[in-house]
């Protein structure tokens, strides 16, 4: 899992790159695209990283006008995140760009074999997600 975790990340870097953006900021903006609205917190808990980790990545973001902060009325001391056109269009640059690598690199598996690893590959990430877990039932 670690060598094909590398592998990926390596063969992801230089499309991410040249869509100007980070692999770290591409996940911020694929998990905002996805939940809509988050916060700061929200987004360090759901990457695994320390806030200000999140908080740093989160700045270079809205310079780059592809996220904008509002202040939570909830919370005056927090601010509700958002992806802005200029962020969608960014995470589209670099879905297109990533995209295009994968297909080059598997170019020579069958359609039908890409079908079964795309099946168990979202079997496999559900599975870690614990979507669809049941208890075991013992004897």
């Amino acid at each position: 899992m670690g060598a094909a975790t590398r592998l990926l990340r390596g063969l992801m870097a230089p499309p991410l790159h040249a869509a100007g953006i980070t692999q770290a900021e591409f996940h911020l903006l694929a998990i905002l695209e996805e939940r809509g609205t988050s916060t700061g917190k929200e987004l360090s808990c759901k990457l695994s990283l320390d806030k200000t980790t999140v908080s740093r990545q989160l700045t270079a973001l809205e310079e780059a006008g592809a996220i904008a902060r509002t202040t939570d009325p909830a919370n005056r001391r927090s601010h509700l995140i958002t992806l802005t056109d200029v962020g969608r269009d960014r995470l589209a640059d670099a879905r297109r760009r990533t995209i295009a690598v994968l297909e080059d690199r598997f170019s020579t598996w069958p359609p039908e074999e890409l079908d079964v690893l795309a099946d168990h590959l979202a079997r496999f990430n559900d599975q870690l997600r614990g979507v669809g877990v049941t208890e075991a039932v013992g004897p």
